[in-house]
Protein backbone atom coordinates (compact mmCIF):
# COMPACT_ATOMS: atom_id res chain seq x y z
CA UNK A 1 0.00 0.00 0.00
CA UNK A 2 0.92 3.75 -1.11
CA UNK A 3 1.83 5.88 2.07
CA UNK A 4 2.38 9.94 1.41
CA UNK A 5 3.52 12.32 4.04
CA UNK A 6 1.69 15.56 3.86
CA UNK A 7 3.09 18.50 5.92
CA UNK A 8 0.85 21.89 5.82
CA UNK A 9 1.46 24.68 8.50
CA UNK A 10 3.72 22.19 10.19
CA UNK A 11 1.49 19.38 10.67
CA UNK A 12 2.30 16.65 9.29
CA UNK A 13 -0.02 13.72 7.64
CA UNK A 14 0.77 9.83 7.10
CA UNK A 15 -1.97 9.08 4.35
CA UNK A 16 -2.49 5.73 2.53
CA UNK A 17 -3.23 6.43 -1.40
CA UNK A 18 -7.07 5.61 -0.74
CA UNK A 19 -6.65 8.26 1.70
CA UNK A 20 -6.16 10.72 -0.90
CA UNK A 21 -8.69 9.93 -3.15
CA UNK A 22 -11.76 9.67 -0.08
CA UNK A 23 -10.35 13.45 0.45
CA UNK A 24 -10.17 14.19 -2.83
CA UNK A 25 -13.99 12.79 -3.02
CA UNK A 26 -14.62 14.27 0.48
CA UNK A 27 -13.70 17.91 -1.06
CA UNK A 28 -15.42 17.62 -4.18
CA UNK A 29 -19.21 16.72 -2.25
CA UNK A 30 -17.95 19.58 0.17
CA UNK A 31 -18.10 21.84 -3.25
CA UNK A 32 -21.05 20.91 -3.92
CA UNK A 33 -23.36 21.82 -0.63
CA UNK A 34 -21.28 24.87 1.04
CA UNK A 35 -20.69 25.22 5.05
CA UNK A 36 -22.00 21.40 5.65
CA UNK A 37 -19.45 18.97 6.93
CA UNK A 38 -18.85 15.36 4.74
CA UNK A 39 -17.16 12.60 5.61
CA UNK A 40 -15.49 9.90 4.38
CA UNK A 41 -13.83 6.71 6.17
CA UNK A 42 -10.27 6.35 4.82
CA UNK A 43 -7.97 3.55 5.58
CA UNK A 44 -6.27 5.85 8.42
CA UNK A 45 -9.14 7.08 9.94
CA UNK A 46 -12.45 9.37 9.34
CA UNK A 47 -12.03 12.45 6.93
CA UNK A 48 -13.84 15.29 6.89
CA UNK A 49 -14.20 18.06 4.45
CA UNK A 50 -16.17 21.70 4.86
CA UNK A 51 -16.45 24.45 2.48
CA UNK A 52 -16.23 27.35 4.35
CA UNK A 53 -16.40 30.58 2.04
CA UNK A 54 -19.94 29.22 1.02
CA UNK A 55 -19.03 29.39 -2.63
CA UNK A 56 -18.47 26.89 -5.63
CA UNK A 57 -15.09 26.23 -6.25
CA UNK A 58 -15.75 27.05 -10.16
CA UNK A 59 -15.33 30.94 -10.92
CA UNK A 60 -17.92 31.83 -13.55
CA UNK A 61 -17.29 34.33 -16.67
CA UNK A 62 -19.23 36.58 -18.42
CA UNK A 63 -19.45 35.34 -22.39
CA UNK A 64 -20.22 39.17 -23.14
CA UNK A 65 -17.14 41.54 -22.80
CA UNK A 66 -17.56 44.93 -21.77
CA UNK A 67 -15.97 47.01 -24.78
CA UNK A 68 -13.78 48.58 -22.64
CA UNK A 69 -9.73 47.96 -22.46
CA UNK A 70 -7.88 49.17 -19.72
CA UNK A 71 -4.43 49.52 -20.22
CA UNK A 72 -1.60 50.82 -17.41
CA UNK A 73 1.12 53.20 -19.40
Amino acid sequence: MNQFEVTINGTTLQLTAEDVVQMSTAMMDAMRTPNAQTFRQGSSGKIYAKLLNGQSGTQRFSKHSSGIIETDC
